[in-house]
């Protein structure tokens, strides 16, 4: 989990959680810390911490963020699906009273096994599949 890089003096959209998830019209910043296009964003403050955004267009990350670097010899669909795998247990172990956030120590502890690229590939499109399969029994009941 990283920051982006600080920029002052240029207007971006700010990339929040409500702008991502299409809840609110875009706000402007003229500082911030930098996100790229399709950056991915985790969540790691408030109740739905370790939720991951992809990021539509650049913009300034948004307070309760932090980009979530992947390896480029990682297939990052596998990686989305290994931390969403944990979710759960990312959700129900945060840390602070205030305003509860990941516990960062518990996220960077989660083992991501590390098959081969194409066998990365392969998960991601069964698990594809088997979600496919599931959304159609959902319609058919």
């Amino acid at each position: 989990m990283i920051d982006g890089d600080k920029q002052n003096g240029i207007e971006r959209i700010n990339l929040d959680v409500k702008y991502l998830r299409g809840e609110r019209d875009a706000k402007t910043l003229t500082s911030g810390k930098y996100v790229a296009t399709k950056s991915l964003l985790i969540l790691v403050d408030g109740e739905n911490s370790g939720e991951v955004f992809r990021t539509p267009i650049e913009g300034y990350q948004g307070s309760t963020f932090k980009q979530l670097f992947i390896n480029e010899n990682m297939n990052s669909r596998y990686v989305l699906q290994v931390i969403n795998l944990h979710r759960r247990i990312l959700r129900e172990n945060k840390v602070g009273s205030a305003i509860p956030h990941l516990n960062k120590k518990l996220f960077k502890a989660i083992e991501v096994p590390i098959p081969p690229y194409k066998e990365q590939q392969r998960i991601v499109e069964t698990i594809n599949k088997a979600f496919m399969s599931l959304d159609l029994i959902m319609e058919s009941l």
